[in-house]
């Protein structure tokens, strides 16, 4: 009989309801622990049942149930048992939300704070080894022109994280938004031939930097030693640094849970179809190999470079609309001898440097992105860089996970990493970098390199509000990750928000836009 992860909700129980005010917790919602949270299990049933009218099929399902609960009583006690009948009990939920990333994640939560009965399906176990979401570290960032649409998601996303750590601690003391964002300074090192984009940012700028255009500037700012084709600014601002995408993932499944939703790992989404005004879902438990069939009048689709294949049966554009590429990282730590030997001025200067976003060569091949992600046992700190524009095809969806770095990769970042190094004017070489570990990754690219928050077109050319997709957020997803979720819980519920930035956000990643991409 088969074991699936998640929750048993008890008859006529009913969800908390969200309003914008704030949270109405429920009564007796479970307290869980928040260094060993493992959401709650249920044993049996597995194929959906879609009852009739008739008093014969109500007290056959009555029948049924009653069985598939002794059944349940027998295994819990040990014994062992063995019933096709107890493939069919009906799984009932609102929306079911494929994918377990950040943006299912965060689609989820939204979704259940909403009121909604929600199913969370992720092929992976609950320690993600791949994807998208993988790693304790994101750039977090704010800075950015009046009306800038990331600036709006980051920060609109930083609130929504306030209101989970809230609700979390209304239920157990001691979450805190330092469990997900680490606030430090975040640089941005560019070739002067950018100078034009930080004059454009500058116009109403609420948010402290620091601005060197100069390298006397740049000494008498951030005591670091800037070429003279180079300019630099840094961003100032709590919770601006990095995000960690698996603490956040941990405490959305934790919330989902109390609220009564439900959290299924190795739950892989085989196919998906319409089933009426709704959708049929084809899913197969991927340690056991046992599928079942389950309905659900609206869905949301948060599966990344999957989409296309997901969506074959119900949307097969979006297979040309989405461009899965590889893209890789790497992580050097520094020798220790030469780390340990830095004054703490020196270390400091060193800590400050990181996250940046370096585009000091003017070619996108040679921008990257970096930041520090955990320490060795020596206590030397662990880089981690990749190129934005380092991109790759894919000839194996499934296995380029886990490809390995080629030398040419290795040595692309380390030489990145040392020039990035080199503005501290410390004596560190190439050689003293060494190599720790890198992994693929996946980009899901469109056309303009903004994500998609949509509900799909259906065969008729119409909008359709029970599927929702959320795809294509390569490079741009971690810091935005709850306000994502938030525009897709709201297509999906029929709601909307009136505020400006909301609405502008929306419409950049939304039907319209779908609608315009199609015809091109």
């Amino acid at each position: 009989m088969q074991a699936q992860q998640g929750r048993v909700r008890p008859e006529g129980k009913r969800h908390p309801i969200r309003d914008r005010g704030g949270f109405k917790p429920a009564k007796h919602a479970p307290s869980l622990s928040r260094n060993a949270f493992r959401p709650k299990f249920s044993i049996g049933c597995s194929v959906n049942i879609k009852s009739d009218s008739s008093k014969t099929g109500i007290d056959s399902m009555i029948l049924l149930h009653r069985i598939c609960l002794a059944v349940r009583l027998l295994a819990l006690t040990g014994a062992v048992f063995f019933l096709a009948a107890c493939q069919q009990e009906v799984e009932d939920y609102d929306v079911i939300v494929i994918g377990g990333g950040l943006m299912g994640s965060s689609t989820a939560w939204q979704l259940a704070r909403a009121g909604q009965n929600v199913l969370l399906l992720e092929k992976q176990a609950s320690e993600y080894t791949e994807g998208s979401s993988l790693g304790e570290a994101r750039i977090a960032r704010s800075l950015g022109g009046e009306g800038d649409i990331w600036s709006y998601m980051h920060n609109r996303t930083v609130a929504e994280v306030e209101e989970l750590i809230a609700f979390l601690n209304s239920h157990e003391p001691g979450h805190s938004m330092n469990d997900i964002y680490t606030t430090s300074p975040v640089s941005y090192v560019r070739h002067r031939t950018h100078a034009s984009r930080i004059e454009s940012i500058q116009q109403n700028q609420v948010d402290r930097y620091e601005y060197a255009k100069t390298p006397q500037e740049a000494d008498e700012l951030f005591d670091l030693a800037m070429p003279p084709d180079t300019i630099m600014w840094r961003e100032y601002k709590e919770h601006s640094g990095t995000i960690n995408p698996q603490a956040l993932i941990a405490y959305l499944h934790k919330a989902l849970v109390l609220l009564q939703g439900d959290v299924q790992y190795r739950n892989q989404v085989d196919e998906l179809t319409r089933d009426g005004s709704g959708y049929s879902l084809l899913v197969t438990n991927t340690e056991t190999g046992a599928s079942r069939r389950i309905s659900a009048g609206k869905v949301v689709s948060a599966a990344g470079p999957y989409t296309g294949r997901l969506l074959e049966n119900v949307a097969p554009y979006f297979d040309s609309l989405i461009n899965p590429q590889r893209v890789f990282l790497a992580f050097f730590a520094i020798d220790p001898e030469i780390y340990h030997s830095w004054a703490e001025a020196d270390k400091q200067r060193f800590s400050d440097l990181y996250p940046a976003i370096n585009s000091t060569d003017p070619t996108p091949e040679g921008s990257f992105f970096t930041m520090l992600e955990g320490q060795t046992p020596q206590g030397s700190p662990i880089i981690k860089i990749g190129g934005h524009f380092q991109r790759s095809d894919i000839s194996d969806l499934d296995s380029v996970w886990q490809e390995e770095l080629t030398k040419a990769e290795i040595q692309w970042s380390r030489e990145s990493t040392s020039r990035h190094l080199s503005l501290l004017d410390l004596e560190i070489g190439e050689e003293d970098l060494h190599y720790v570990q890198g992994y693929s990754c996946v980009y899901s690219l469109t056309a303009n390199e903004f994500p998609y928050v949509t509900p799909v077109r259906n065969d008729l050319g119409e909008p359709d509000p029970n599927l929702v997709v959320v795809a294509g957020l390569s490079g741009v997803g971690a810091k935005g990750a709850l306000a994502y979720g938030l525009i897709a819980s709201n297509l999906i519920l029929g709601e909307d928000e009136p505020d400006p930035m909301y609405q502008k956000a929306k419409a950049a990643f939304g039907y319209d836009r779908l609608v315009s991409d199609l015809s091109n």
